[in-house]
C-alpha cells in the first residue's frame, strides 16, 4: 500500500510539477510577449520621432539650399551687369582712344597749316616792307 500510495503521490507530485512548469511558462511567455510589444511600440514611437525630425532638418537644409541658390541667381546677375557695363567702358576707351587719335592727327595738320600760313605772312610782311 505504501508502494501505491507513494506511486500515486510521486504521480501527483509530477503533474504537480507540470502543471507549474507550464504556467510559470505560460507567465512567462505572456510576460516575454509584453514586453515585445512594448519595446516594438516603443521602437515605433522612437522613429516616428526621428522621421519628424529628419522632415525638419531636411525643411531646414532645403530653405537654406532655395537662399543660397537665390543668392547666387543674383550674384550671377550682378556679375554679368558688372561684365557688361566693364565690356562697354572698354568699348568707350578704344572709342576714346581712336578720338584721342584723330585729334592729335587734326593737331598736328593745324599746326602745320598754321606755320605754313605764319611763314606766308611773314613773307609778304616783309615784301611790303621792302
Amino acid at each position: 500500500m505504501i508502494s501505491r500510495y507513494w506511486i500515486k503521490s510521486k504521480v501527483k507530485l509530477f503533474a504537480l510539477f507540470i502543471l507549474i512548469t507550464l504556467t510559470v511558462s505560460a507567465i512567462y511567455l505572456y510576460l516575454m510577449n509584453l514586453q515585445e510589444k512594448r519595446t516594438v511600440q516603443s521602437s515605433g514611437e522612437r522613429c516616428m520621432s526621428e522621421l519628424a525630425s529628419l522632415k525638419y532638418q531636411l525643411n531646414e537644409v532645403t530653405q537654406y539650399k532655395d537662399r543660397i541658390d537665390k543668392l547666387l541667381t543674383e550674384t550671377q546677375k550682378a556679375h554679368e551687369a558688372e561684365k557688361e557695363r566693364f565690356k562697354d567702358i572698354m568699348e568707350s576707351c578704344v572709342a576714346m582712344k581712336q578720338q584721342s587719335t584723330l585729334c592729335q592727327s587734326q593737331f598736328e595738320d593745324l599746326q602745320s597749316e598754321c606755320k605754313k600760313v605764319r611763314d606766308d605772312y611773314n613773307k609778304l610782311k616783309k615784301s611790303i616792307n621792302t
